[in-house]
């Protein structure tokens, strides 16, 4: 090929011409007689600036360009960026895509390429089947990456099977809170994490997850830390407050010879069983510090420093830490130990407000989150010949939840009176003194406080073991100005903080209420409790599995919360989410093939926002085609469609 030159001629204002050279680029070529021809290939314009050895080399650049298809090499750049850009145009020239061998043959590629996705079937012959739930899962499984648990693994030498065994372990516990046996229903039969993490349906069994869960158990205490520090760098906390609680979970079955699972005081009332003790330290924004398993009948106030002691280490004189707790924690022994050990405390008094006294007169009035009045006061209070600083809280409402709160325990006592007398009345029910005393006393333990405000009495008749009760009478009595005086709504925190300022005080001490919500969400949605587990290192590796399910749903919470989402609640995320499933649709093709393609369904407006938020993709499983010829081809075909 050459650059040939032509005279091309522009009409002025002025009616003259102006003659000018433009250059195109030419090739040669003979007709079918034989005869030379020359075509033109490509305009080039003008060229101003080039000397008659650059347009020489520009030719030769081109030349090598389109019939051989290769780059080249050209010490001058200018020259060589014109010359691709020449090169650029050629390729959508009519030419190029008529007569150029190459270009067609990549444009017929292009073509069979796109025809590989069409397909002519029948849509009579449309199934669609094994639906999985995708939503929830995605969600999960972005946290988990976030954190980073399966580089933490690997580093402890999991192998890869263990690592995805473990992570859709915690996954489906925080998505599914069910027993190892059900949850195995679960992700055979309704999730799509096999698929996820490309597991082995035959090896995932109730026995597989028993053995993963143990193993975590074996890191828990590595892994917490890991976590805590990801998360603090993470979103850049600095945790000055901690918040300590326990709660208790109970169990079915005797449990026998099991050195955790004690008898204790159980908030379900329930004698008949068991429990363990699970101690937490939040922060304030509900992500979690540490956590530990006790024995059901251990004391609050003992766990204070083996929990916080954990801590102690990663604590500064420079960097003091508040340790906020209920009065069940406190102790002087307690007390001082967290001020040496560079803590301070916020607790509330035991023995109420008797040994309070103020420093002043002045009292700061606020309103708390319900916009209902308190009132503050600080002052001292003398506790085993030691003054120590505190700060009154004087709430109306407090006062009005305390007398709803005994009224509501009055009433339920009546109805027990009432159960008691009706069992008296019946032909059949429970008459003998013996047995009517029996019931009474076991009311009067549920309701000790209440029994003192009730006078009963009975009538009997009959001697003996043979006495039967045959009336029975009860009254309240009228002590409303003791009942006034007993819900007056007050109550005093203990601090060792050298704060001037009552209202950061109770601010500091009212964020308590997270590590409440914290066992909530472990109760509620994640289902701690009751445990089925028969043996001690079960049912550790049942509290840490909980506990590690914490960690997603509290991270997700967190980061949605940090995009101002409108409801953080776990249990509606995950109903938004079930929406999303993952389904196979298969076709017969109408030469004789079937058609199967696996794709997850669109995710709807209110879980797009949450994908969006969490930086998620619409389709966490891609989409799978298959073709597999069918065996025969089906008799008496429907009308085809397209």
């Amino acid at each position: 090929m050459q650059i040939t030159k032509k005279k091309s001629f522009t009409r002025q204002e002025d009616g003259t011409y102006l003659g000018h050279d433009v250059y195109r680029l030419t090739k040669s070529f003979r007709d079918s007689s034989g005869r030379e021809r020359k075509a033109h290939v490509l305009y080039l314009g003008s060229l101003e600036g080039l000397t008659k050895s650059d347009r020489k080399c520009l030719a030769s650049m081109l030349t090598q360009m389109i019939e051989q298809h290769q780059a080249v090499i050209c010490d001058n750049p200018a020259l060589y960026e014109m010359a691709m850009d020449f090169y650029a145009k050629y390729r959508e020239t009519k030419w190029a895509q008529d007569d150029d061998p190459v270009l067609k043959a990549e444009a017929e590629r292009r073509e069979r390429e796109r025809r590989r996705d069409l397909v002519t079937v029948r849509l009579s012959s449309l199934v669609q089947k094994q639906a999985r739930t995708i939503g929830p899962e995605a969600i999960c499984r972005s946290t988990v990456q976030l954190l980073k648990i399966r580089e933490f693994l690997s580093s402890k030498g999991w192998e890869r099977e263990q690592a995805d065994m473990a992570l859709m372990q915690i996954i489906a516990r925080a998505i599914y809170p069910f027993s190892e046996l059900k949850t195995v229903r679960y992700l055979k039969g309704n999730s799509a994490l096999l698929e996820m993490f490309k597991l082995d349906r035959c090896k995932v069994t109730k026995d597989a997850l028993y053995q993963s869960a143990l193993r975590l158990w074996e890191v828990h205490t590595e892994m917490e830390d890991f976590l805590h520090e990801r998360v603090k760098t993470m979103f850049a906390l600095e945790e000055n407050i901690l918040l300590m609680d326990i709660s208790n979970t109970y169990f079915e079955g005797r449990m026998d010879g099991s050195q955790i699972c004690r008898h204790g005081r159980s908030k379900e009332k329930r004698d008949d069983c068991k429990i363990v003790v699970l101690a937490a330290v939040v922060n304030t924004d509900g992500l979690l510090v540490r956590t530990m398993v006790y024995e059901g009948n251990r004391q609050d106030v003992t766990t204070v420093k083996e929990v916080v002691g954990t801590l102690a280490g990663q604590t500064s004189q420079e960097a003091r830490k508040i340790v906020v707790m209920d009065a069940g924690f406190y102790s002087a022994e307690n007390a001082r130990w967290l001020v040496e050990n560079n803590f301070d405390y916020i607790t509330v008094l035991p023995s109420g407000t008797a040994k309070f006294n103020p420093d002043s007169d002045h009292v700061v009035r606020h309103e708390d989150c319900r916009h209902q009045e308190i009132r503050l006061q600080m002052g001292k209070v003398e506790i085993e010949g030691e003054s120590r600083r505190a700060l009154l809280v004087d709430s109306d409402a407090k006062a009005l939840k305390e007398q709803s709160m005994h009224e509501q325990a009055a009433r339920r006592y009546e109805e027990g009176l009432e159960a008691i007398r009706a069992g008296i009345t019946k032909k059949h029910g429970t008459k003998l003194r013996d047995a009517v005393n029996n019931r009474l006393g076991r009311l009067d333990r549920q309701y000790g406080a209440i029994r003192k405000e009730y006078e009963i009495t009975f009538t009997y008749e009959g001697k003996g073991k043979k006495e039967k009760t045959v009336a029975m009478e009860w009254s309240r009595k009228d002590d409303r100005i003791g009942q006034r005086q007993k819900f007056h709504g007050k109550y005093v925190l203990l601090t060792s903080l050298d704060e001037k300022d009552e209202l950061n005080v109770w601010k500091f001490y009212n964020v308590i209420r997270t590590v409440e919500e914290t066992f909530h969400t472990l109760k509620a949605d994640i289902d701690i409790r009751p445990v089925y587990h028969k043996s001690d290192g079960g049912i550790k590796a049942h509290l840490n599995l909980a506990v590690l399910a914490y960690w997603i749903v509290s991270v997700t919470k967190y980061r949605l919360k940090l995009k101002k989402y409108p409801n953080v609640r776990w249990d509606e995320i995950m109903r938004i989410a079930q929406a999303q499933v993952v389904v196979t649709a298969e076709m017969d093709t109408v030469d004789g093939s079937r058609v199967s393609v696996r794709q997850s369904t669109e995710a709807e407006e209110e879980l797009a926002a949450i994908y969006g938020l969490l930086d998620i993709t619409a389709n966490p499983i891609g989409k799978v085609k298959s073709v597999v010829p069918l065996k025969a081809p089906p008799k008496n075909p429907p009308p085809e469609n397209q």
